[in-house]
């Protein structure tokens, strides 16, 4: 099922392809979408329609010329960290709102149908940990021992 998700004055419109239309409050509801509705634009950053959506508290690692000078990009092997993320879009994935970000991406905390964090999955996949973004320290809080063991901005 394909999907737009569109952002106004801390609220969500949900318009799924049939024209059927949900709401949320930003900080009050998750949206819960169908597996394939989103994918992988890299390793921390979702497309849901016309919706970008960047996973909280993480950087994953940048493709060739995408890190712009005087920035201290995570390591890694950008394309294996969007490929981890994008098999995790098999499946249906809850969107928690967090905020909207300097970019006007939705900032979120995401789910797998299995209850998986997916940013906690990405620091498992070799994304990085970015305390100053991981927003009253959610994911620190949801995945510990995986936060400590990752690779720190």
């Amino acid at each position: 099922m394909n999907a737009l998700i569109f952002g106004h004055a801390g609220a969500m419109l949900l318009i799924l392809a049939g024209g059927e239309m949900l709401t949320s409050t930003t900080a009050a509801r998750a949206l819960s979408l169908e597996a394939g509705t989103c994918s992988a634009i890299d390793g921390d950053t979702l497309r849901c329609g016309r919706e970008r959506v960047r996973l909280l508290g993480i950087d994953a690692a940048e493709r060739s010329g995408h890190c712009r000078q005087g920035r201290v990009c995570a390591p890694g092997d950008p394309e294996a960290q969007r490929a981890a993320l994008q098999r995790r879009m098999q499946t249906r994935i809850t969107i928690m709102p967090v905020k909207r970000d300097r970019y006007g991406r939705m900032v979120a905390i995401v789910h797998s149908a299995a209850g998986t964090n997916l940013s906690c999955a990405m620091l498992q996949a070799g994304a990085s940990y970015v305390a100053r973004w991981d927003d009253r320290n959610a994911i620190r809080r949801s995945c510990s021992s995986t936060v400590s063991q990752a690779n720190h901005l």
